[in-house]
């Protein structure tokens, strides 16, 4: 059956190839004739308008003269002579036949006559599986949220599909499948936890106050170690600072010294402990040196020494980002923890332009504990930028140098830009700093060595500025 319509539709189509050899003989009209007869008309509409009076007869001469005049050239330039078509059956017979044969061949040879229909939708679902098969987080999203919307009550494709959106960063929509799937658990306290863990990493890593009942009430159930951390870090934000220590040192306590936890605990007792100005040993019996250090124990007097020598440095060159970070280390190891915080804040100052600068700064706030009690604004506020209106020469000077100053701490750690090096090479000579533009152009010509495009695209848009002083 298949084939017999196959055959028909294959002998349709060349009939309707062949069918112009089919056609009677008749006879057109050519172009000229066409055109001709439209200036026909036209004189007869010019005779018309003279009989009722419309146009007087100079009128109407003028305009025969000018029809016939287009007449005669439309009669010299257009093609002359009759079109003329003909039957012509054998053609046809043997257009049709080749057509139909050629289809046949044709499907017979690359077609799936006994495949079965895919839609669309079958088509696109299949191609989705593919993709997710082979790791694309987005492809099993979207295969999951397919499968939450076909059977709402399964709690492991919500489970899954939050999960999924953790893993690309997306702790708003992780939430919001985490309580879908803490409303198909139950009271599961990994369940519960997660979800108020979620909410909080949504809230920019504040404990919202939902997220501490959710957290809280799981503590008081199970001794999930999710929910214990996230106790004590909400008794931090709160400026309950003994307690969040103590609960940190509990959940340390009961821990094992290898748990994938253990880092993030210690490292905020350390730096709790140093807030305190307490013993950090209290808390960690086993603390390394490296941790008493940095909590403000042994090691003072070597970091007082540090914070004079950076401090001497930065007096010279306030544009290295890294000693403002080590003299806000040396500062929080010797206890002087408003000093740290000053002191990134002056670094922020420096570098307000360079958001590479900042974000490492923002880094070691964090790695310092210094975010948990800092306060203020973490960058220019309204009065700032109506002050940036009013600067001096010297003032817009210094900004372009923190900018410099970025870019260049952003290319030692991501060396591989081109345009990057090119923008470093020209803003030194720019501020008429010859020798470093000179050294910027030697780095840059190190790195992309046996680059030549790359290299003579530094030569050709940096080498000028580099060669006159």
């Amino acid at each position: 059956m298949f084939w017999l319509a196959l055959a028909a539709a294959a002998l349709l189509s060349g009939v309707w190839i062949a069918w112009p050899f089919l056609r009677i003989r008749s006879v057109d009209l050519t172009s000229a004739d066409g055109a001709i007869s439209i200036y026909r008309d036209q004189l007869d509409e010019v005779d018309r308008d003279r009989a009722g009076g419309l146009i007087s007869d100079a009128e109407a001469t003028a305009a025969r003269a000018e029809i016939e005049r287009r007449a005669l050239h439309a009669a010299r330039s257009l093609d002359q002579g009759l079109a003329i078509s003909k039957r012509a059956p054998l053609t046809a017979v043997s257009v049709t036949l080749v057509a139909a044969a050629a289809t046949l061949a044709g499907y017979a040879w690359l077609g799936s006559p006994d495949a079965p229909d895919q839609p669309l939708a079958a088509r696109k679902q299949e191609a989705l599986t593919r993709m997710a098969d082979a790791g694309d987080l987005t492809s099993q999203i979207q295969l999951l949220i397919q499968r939450t919307q076909d059977n709402p009550e399964n709690f492991e494709d919500w489970w899954m599909l939050a999960r999924s959106y953790a893993a690309i960063g997306d702790h708003a929509s992780s939430a919001d499948a985490y309580r879908h799937a803490a409303d198909l658990a139950g009271d599961r306290p990994a369940v519960l936890s997660a979800y108020a863990e979620a909410m909080t990493l949504a809230n920019g890593n504040k404990v919202p106050g939902a997220a501490r009942l959710i957290f809280e009430q799981v503590a008081r159930d199970s001794a999930d170690p999710r929910a214990r951390y996230y106790v004590s870090l909400a008794r931090a934000q709160t400026q309950d600072f003994q307690g969040a220590i103590e609960g940190w040192t509990a959940l340390a306590r009961s821990s094992a010294p290898g748990a994938p936890w253990m880092p993030l605990v210690r490292r905020d007792i350390v730096n709790m402990a140093r807030f305190l100005e307490q013993d950090v040993t209290d808390y960690l019996p086993d603390a390394t040196p490296t941790e008493i250090a940095a909590a403000g124990g042994t090691g003072v007097m070597f970091a007082t020494d540090r914070i004079a020598t950076l401090e001497a440095q930065l007096a010279k060159q306030p544009k290295d980002y890294k000693a403002w970070i080590a003299l806000a280390r040396a500062q929080a190891v010797a206890g002087e923890r408003d000093a740290a915080t000053e002191a990134l804040a002056q670094a922020r100052q420096h570098f307000a332009a360079a958001p590479f600068v900042l974000q490492k700064i923002s880094e070691a706030e964090r790695a310092l504990g210094l975010d948990l009690v800092a306060t203020g604004p973490r960058g220019p506020d309204a009065e700032d930028i109506a002050a940036a209106a009013g600067m001096t020469q010297a003032e817009r000077d210094s900004m372009v140098e923190g900018m410099v100053a970025g870019l260049a701490a952003r290319l030692e750690e991501q060396p591989n830009d081109p345009d990057g090096w090119v923008m470093l090479v020209r803003s030194y000579a720019t501020l008429g700093q010859q020798e470093r533009a000179r050294e910027a152009y030697s780095q840059a010509a190190g790195i992309f060595d046996g680059n030549d495009a790359v290299l003579r695209a530094l030569e050709r848009q940096a080498g000028r500025m580099i060669s006159s002083d």
